[in-house]
């Protein structure tokens, strides 16, 4: 594994990222790069196409677990969230990525947080209106948030730390 630091390394992984390669967040975690007029805003530009093309597969699968998977109860409508949920950890680890200058991860960010709110918006407003499992299901929608512990994924943590983490988590249908 190279750590990337030139603006070519950088564009390699963010394809790499747009296609659905994860194993590129531990790369941009170890990488950097230092920005100059001349490549700050391709680069710029490159780390947005890849977020957006991700969070538009990201949507389109989500979209699809409820079109294909035959959602009967409360307890279904939660499995396709909390799987939503943890799909949606390679696109926080994206926006979290070390090697990404500040500002921008601030902006993707922001920018996947009120992605989240806005998919709670609309799943509550979609929602059918009455029923036994309706409660249940808006506890699942509340509970719907980015995953908090992303180090994880890009192999930051040693073992006793990942058990730690482990031995915390909380599932709530």
């Amino acid at each position: 594994m190279k750590n990337p630091v030139t603006y070519a390394d950088w564009i390699i992984l963010f394809d790499r990222f747009g296609n659905g390669d994860d194993t590129v967040l531990q790369e941009m975690n170890s990488g950097s790069f230092d920005l100059d007029a001349g490549t700050a805003l391709r680069f710029y530009t490159k780390a947005e196409e890849a977020y957006k093309t991700r969070k538009k597969l990201w949507l389109e699968r989500f979209q699809r677990s409820f079109e294909t998977l035959n959602i009967k109860s409360a307890d279904d409508f939660g499995v396709v969230l909390l799987t939503g949920k943890k799909n949606l950890s390679s696109l926080s680890g994206f926006a979290k990525a070390k090697g990404l200058p500040e500002d921008l991860k601030t902006a993707l960010q922001k920018d996947l947080e009120a992605f989240v709110a806005e998919l709670k918006e609309s799943l509550k407003k979609n929602l059918p209106k009455g029923g036994i499992d309706k409660e249940k299901m808006l506890l699942s929608i509340s509970s719907f948030r980015l995953p908090e512990n992303i180090e994880k994924n890009s192999g930051n943590l040693n073992n006793s730390q990942e058990k730690n983490i482990t031995a915390h988590r909380k599932i709530i249908f």
